[in-house]
């Protein structure tokens, strides 16, 4: 039975007396905790979008409410065409290119999926950039959400090296940039017996066995893209993996728009030995190109490293106070579980009773680490029996009841407001003693954490004890802070969820619900004081369906430009002044020549197997390497064997600024300890110029290869 069944006219509804154990205590006003200003600031950025948008759309049709599930549904849409592509792409170094321009030859089928495919990609790398950066500037990060901020940045993580690694299959010029710059990376890790970058000197010297790797990862990633999308909305209740079917067929129209009308294309064919170039590219997810062709690879590493650990640091120095975790007073809780159902962060079970109340089995309990101090469990509970503590919902009824008296004394009848801390009410400058605003005459305002938080039965008390009417002030349509707590508010005082608004206690014209974000302060006076004059706020403007699809066509062509054309823009090679001449060998040295005999002793304590009469050092020397052009000696140097004995081959990968035009190369290697002796020479006259390096490599089997 709810605590308000049954009872009479006269009685006070809910009133509690203190049950033995309960303690009575002071309480103020909650001040949730807040980003910084500057946030704040760049917010109204998104909040002003949400105004214009309202004004011609319902919310369902809003992008920009629906950043994460459109995301989704792009990503699997990524997914679904990239499974269907492999019926025409071949993996491979030498057919990759080839198989993906056969595709765009047939624009009505390969074609088109290729084109759905890179700008679902586009589109869920870009609505998840939007998401985040949204959480950011609401400050939805600290407290319980630092798992969904730490895994929503992974999620950025693999999304973004999906389609790194899916530039690189179509093994284009962008290909190209992609696999030097990961090659970069990579050398500065000291796992890699052989560089990597020497895999990427010449076109018949491309790995097709690392192209496999990268063909793999490509399609593996998703599954762990997967299992980290469920950890980031392990903490939620009621979470939306998909947009609505409005919302839905407005992107899903979107994407396929965008492929007919601006197909995607490739660049040229890789050419490994080229030093500049024309092409497009796209900005979403080849932007660290720029940086890859300008800096070094330590350099590179320290960028990565820093922005890491400030963007997963964000919860713990941005927001270094934990909200209060709800309580629960045991002696309260009829295991009613409305509070359990309504939570939107899944912080509420029910366990096993501690209190040996015999009537009930269970009670609720809070889960601290999964509380975001959103108070809407108060506002479901109908005897008190959970809520925040510092915010106690019987205080805050006494406080309510105390201002009413007051009120009484002098004459007035004010009407009472509930106004959210994250809505138009949130800048209205409010005595938290009286509830006076001088901003809004005639009405005592308490400032609640989320509007889920008021219970109708503080509504009913409010009106009983004197107040006017009634105001309750949310988040605006589809924005609220809390998730479902402008939901739950609107759907209890209409009637339609427990804990519901008796429509036999309230009349209609008693009670008024605006749901305004921070920008609509102005709008909140100006409708709070028609309310105090006339009873009634004004009514809203109807929204014209000529209007709505103009508007809605504006905005499909502003996303459409974000993800196709900012995926398809010119990028500008480094300047390049001289060409280049690349030398490389990984070539063994003579082992080390230090002999000597073992004795029949020594050879006694070596297993008859590996006994050998002659022992040699294992090391080799090392391997020189000389460098001329036009008879001008420009490198000499010794390359130690590497290993951890010293005994692995030696690695030269040296870059040399040529100037352009012809010149006569010549190259010399040692690879003995005699500093004179030179075992492999070469010389070639060779054509510079600025678009393109030329390429020694060097082995053993085949000798000198001049590219």
């Amino acid at each position: 039975m709810s605590q308000i069944d049954g009872q009479e006219d006269h009685e006070e509804p809910g009133e509690l007396r203190l049950m033995p154990g309960d303690t009575p205590q002071e309480t103020t006003p909650h001040e949730p905790a807040a980003p910084k200003g500057v946030l704040r600031g760049l917010e109204r950025v998104f909040l002003l979008f949400d105004r214009a948008v309202a004004a011609v759309l319902p919310e369902t049709l809003n992008p920009l409410l629906h950043t994460g599930a459109i995301a989704v549904v792009c990503l699997l849409v990524a997914t679904a065409t990239g499974i269907i592509l492999l019926i025409w792409y071949r993996p491979s170094v030498s057919m990759a290119w080839q198989s993906v321009e056969a595709m765009s030859n047939a624009p009505f089928t390969a074609g088109f999926l290729r084109s759905l495919h890179r700008y679902s990609s586009d589109a869920s790398l870009m609505f998840g950039i939007i998401h985040a950066l949204r959480s950011f500037l609401e400050g939805r990060f600290g407290g319980a959400r630092w798992l969904a901020w730490v895994t929503g940045g992974i999620l950025m993580l693999l999304l973004w090296s999906i389609g790194w690694s899916g530039y690189w299959l179509v093994w284009d010029m962008r290909a190209q940039l992609v696999a030097v710059g990961t090659a970069k990376l990579m050398d500065v890790l000291p796992i890699f017996g052989d560089p990597v970058g020497r895999s990427f000197l010449t076109d018949e010297g491309v790995n097709s066995l690392l192209f496999f790797v990268v063909f793999f990862f490509h399609m593996l990633v998703p599954l762990a893209l997967a299992v980290v999308a469920w950890l980031h909305i392990t903490r939620l209740s009621r979470a939306r993996f998909l947009t609505d079917r409005p919302m839905t067929i407005w992107t899903l129209a979107l994407l396929f728009l965008l492929c007919i009308l601006y197909p995607a294309t490739s660049a040229e064919p890789a050419r490994m030995t080229a030093l500049s170039g024309e092409m497009t590219m796209d900005w979403w997810y080849l932007l660290p190109l720029f940086f890859t062709e300008r800096l070094s690879g330590g350099a590179l590493w320290g960028i990565v490293l820093a922005s890491g650990a400030l963007f997963f640091s964000i919860p713990w120095w941005l927001s270094p106070r934990r909200p209060e975790p709800a309580l629960v007073i045991a002696s309260r809780c009829n295991e009613c579980t409305k509070c359990y159902h309504d939570c939107p962060y899944a912080a509420i079970e029910m366990v096993a009773r501690n209190d040996g109340n015999p009537n009930h089995a269970t009670q609720a309990f809070v889960i601290e680490s999964k509380c975001v101090s959103c108070g809407i469990c108060a506002g479901s509970c109908d005897t008190a029996g959970i809520g925040i503590t510092s915010f106690d919902s019987i205080e805050q009824r006494r406080r309510i009841e105390g201002w009413l008296r007051d009120a009484e004394a002098q004459g007035e009848a004010p009407h009472i407001g509930f106004i959210c801390a994250e809505s138009a009410g949130a800048g209205l400058n409010v005595d938290p003693t009286t509830g006076i605003s001088p901003e809004l005459p005639g009405f005592r305002l308490l400032r609640v954490p989320c509007a889920g938080w008021v219970h109708p039965l503080m509504v009913e008390r409010a009106l009983r004890h004197g107040a006017a009417g009634a105001l309750i002030v949310t988040c605006g349509p589809g924005e609220c802070h809390y998730r479902e707590g402008a939901l739950w508010t609107e759907q209890r005082m209409a009637g339609e969820r427990e804990p519901r608004l008796r429509s036999e206690k309230v009349a209609p014209e008693e009670l008024t619900l605006l749901g305004l974000d921070r920008t609509r302060k102005a709008e909140l006076i100006e409708r709070a004081t028609a309310l105090r004059t006339h009873k009634s706020a004004p009514p809203r403007t109807q929204r014209g369906t000529a209007l709505g699809l103009v508007a809605a066509t504006f905005l499909a062509l502003i996303f459409a430009g974000l993800a196709g054309v900012v995926s398809d823009l010119g990028y500008a090679f480094p300047a390049v002044e001289q060409s280049e001449l690349v030398v490389s060998f990984s070539h063994p040295g003579t082992q080390g020549e230090n002999c000597r005999t073992l004795s029949e002793a020594e050879l006694a304590e070596i297993p008859l197997h590996m006994r050998q009469p002659v022992q040699c050092d294992r090391g080799r020397s090392a391997v020189r390497l000389a460098v001329r052009i036009d008879g001008v000696e420009i490198i000499r140097k010794s390359i130690p064997a590497a290993g951890v004995w010293g005994d692995s081959n030696s690695i030269a990968l040296e870059r040399i600024p040529v100037e352009e035009g012809r010149h006569i190369v010549e190259i010399s290697i040692g690879e003995t300890a005699n500093p004179e002796e030179w075992t492999h020479h070469d010389e070639q006259v060779l054509d510079f110029t600025l678009d393109n390096r030329r390429v020694v490599v060097f082995n053993r089997v085949s000798g000198f290869g001049w590219y």
